[in-house]
């Protein structure tokens, strides 16, 4: 190297050094302001466990919180015993008991990410409490109401085996079905041992799966169940999903640790599964079921594409079982002018879509349905499917006009009055 390309060289480093220690000292700079200000408030600092143990590297994660004199928790704790690593987690915080530890102090992101969390959880913890005040003015009924689900708090990962009965559920309302009750289906008695049920995540849908392991009891409804988990889709295909933030529904899954469950409200209906090698439970589409599939969806979505793009669906009957060499054959299913919830299998041959192996990302969840023998009303549409609504995404409940109804099959039409 000449004489000129390396004193260019030498300045180069020169100034990423300078460059590095300016930026380490704006940083130290906001966090002392920071400090600051939370000493004149009569907030302590926030300290943190230094964790060697942690994915192979030096991981400092959030412990504890303390507000004025009195320490503040950080919401629910649940054991988890994910890898190797025994830790309680705290809303996404982790701490591990009897380590050593160092304190020092948190980066300005990470604070602001920790400062997100608490919000986070003392939202959730007041809406739950206005569920209460609401669900208190109703002590007299001894009902469940029918016409709401329990979804599971939406920052709750289920492949990670974490979740049992006390996660955090939010009642949200469900609007009536147009004929069919499908809450029929789904009472005290209706749950069985050995059973795979789907219950609704924390978008509301039905992609989450239970099995159940044994009914303890049905008045109060009590059970002991198995969440199924998975950590990895190779059976399907290369497509990194699972890691991106989506939830896998179809494929193979292991059964979790035994937990109770007692909330009726959380589930949407059976479904369809075997066992396979290594006890691993199988859940595929099968023959005259209905899923909702991504309308969008593409090898490339990752945990960037945009919410807009991933929730918009279109409702497809399964014509026959899945088969590793054909994947699975569908039928679009289209809105009935004037309901609701109700719709009809599209008429043209062209229709029908082959979803191979590969794209079965493309199945997002089951949807319970009742096909319509006219008989249930005086205007219900014989030969069409009701679904039913809690699994239903709001777009597709929107009622349309005749204008906008596409053919209806040969054997569908609505019941003479």
């Amino acid at each position: 190297m000449t004489s000129r390309g390396s004193t260019v060289a030498s300045g180069c480093v020169a100034a990423v050094s300078v460059a590095q220690q300016a930026n380490e000292k704006v940083k130290r700079q906001s966090i002392a302001d920071w400090e600051r200000n939370q000493r004149l408030m009569g907030n302590s600092l926030f300290k943190r466990i230094e964790d060697k143990h942690l994915n192979g590297w030096e991981g400092y994660m959030a412990n504890k919180t303390s507000v004025g004199n009195d320490g503040a928790d950080l919401g629910d704790v649940s054991e988890s015993g994910t890898g190797n690593v025994g830790t309680k987690r705290i809303y996404g915080f982790s701490s591990i008991d009897n380590m050593p530890n160092s304190t020092r102090e948190l980066s300005y992101r990470e604070m602001q990410n920790m400062l997100m969390k608490k919000a986070q959880t003392d939202i959730s913890k007041m809406l739950k409490e206005l569920s209460s005040a609401t669900e208190s003015k109703k002590r007299g009924e001894v009902k469940v109401d029918k016409k709401q689900k329990s979804v599971v708090y939406a920052g709750t990962d289920i492949n990670s085996g974490e979740v049992d009965d006390a996660r955090l559920s939010i009642l949200t309302n469900v609007p009536d079905p147009d004929f069919h009750n499908f809450d029929l289906v789904r009472t005290e008695r209706s749950f069985q041992e050995e059973q795979v049920w789907a219950a609704y995540d924390g978008d509301g849908m039905p992609r989450y799966y239970a099995r159940i392991q044994n009914v303890i009891s049905r008045k109060p409804f009590k059970l002991c169940i198995s969440w199924l988990n998975s950590r990895s889709n190779y059976e399907l295909g290369s497509l990194d999903w699972i890691c991106s933030g989506f939830a896998k529904t179809c494929g193979d899954f292991r059964p979790g640790k035994r937990q109770t469950s007692k909330t009726l409200n959380s589930f949407s209906t059976k479904v369809s599964w075997k066992k396979v090698a290594h006890g691993m439970i199988r859940v595929f589409p099968g023959k005259r079921e209905v899923w909702a599939l991504y309308r969008n969806w593409s090898p490339d979505w990752n945990q960037h594409t945009p919410g807009e793009v991933i929730n918009k669906y279109e409702m497809m009957e399964v014509l026959d079982d899945f088969t590793e060499r054909h994947g699975v054959f569908v039928v679009p299913l289209i809105k009935v002018a004037g309901f609701r919830t109700v719709f009809q299998k599209q008429i043209d041959p062209k229709a029908v879509r082959k979803i191979p192996k590969e794209e079965m990302f493309r199945f997002s969840h089951i949807v319970p349905s009742h096909l319509l023998t006219g008989k249930e009303a005086h205007n219900a549409p014989k030969g069409c499917f009701e679904l039913d609504p809690a699994a239903i995404p709001l777009h597709l409940l929107e009622v349309i006009t005749e204008d906008n109804q596409a053919p209806v099959a040969e054997n569908v039409g609505k019941t003479k009055e």
